[in-house]
């Protein structure tokens, strides 16, 4: 409330662009897990909501896969400037502008281990689109299937279903082929 109000009283309220975003949320036993290390619901989806006057319309909701890489190239995009060849990210401006525009057909999440503690064991991979989360784990290659349309809360893992054979085939070669595309050689932290 402060920083809009000073940008209210400095005149700058209808020319900045601001963002409330936070930090990945704890897990606070759903899942009988206690820390935010992980590609469940609970801890992976977070707030992104921008705030420019006269730009972003009020009250406009996306469901894009927004992952931390398309932040700078969608915040260059809202100041009309191009990313750079080299960014991973997408500019997802018009998306955030209220306009049908190009946006990622998932979301890559990375759990890179314990690294505070340098403690290997914890490293996994994940992609989530928007009905499903396909998670592997590099310890044992555990792979994890969630419906997230159908099971929001995550309880059944559908990996072993048959039924899902396609559909968890389909995810494991696309989470591969963004590794690949952006040199993730999923090692040990």
């Amino acid at each position: 409330g402060r920083v809009l109000q000073t940008l209210k009283e400095t005149g700058l309220d209808k020319n900045t662009i601001v963002i409330f975003v936070s930090d990945h949320g704890e897990m606070f036993g759903a899942q009988g897990r206690v820390f935010k290390m992980t590609f469940y619901e609970e801890s992976a989806r977070v707030p992104f909501i921008i705030r420019w006057p006269e730009h972003v319309p009020a009250g406009a909701v996306s469901d894009a896969c927004m992952a931390t890489p398309d932040i700078m190239p969608t915040l260059l995009g809202l100041c009309g400037r191009k990313s750079p060849a080299a960014v991973e990210g997408m500019d997802l401006s018009a998306l955030t502008l209220g306009r049908q525009g190009p946006e990622p057909e998932f979301a890559l999440l990375q759990g890179m281990g314990h690294t505070y503690l340098w403690n290997d064991g914890f490293e996994w991979r994940a992609l989530r689109d928007k009905q499903y989360t396909y998670a592997r784990y590099l310890r044992d290659g555990k792979e994890l299937l969630f419906d997230n349309v159908e099971d929001p809360l995550q309880k059944t893992d559908l990996a072993g279903d048959p039924g899902h054979a396609a559909k968890l085939a389909e995810l494991r070669d696309k989470m591969n082929g963004k590794m690949v595309l952006i040199h993730d050689e999923f090692k040990p932290c």
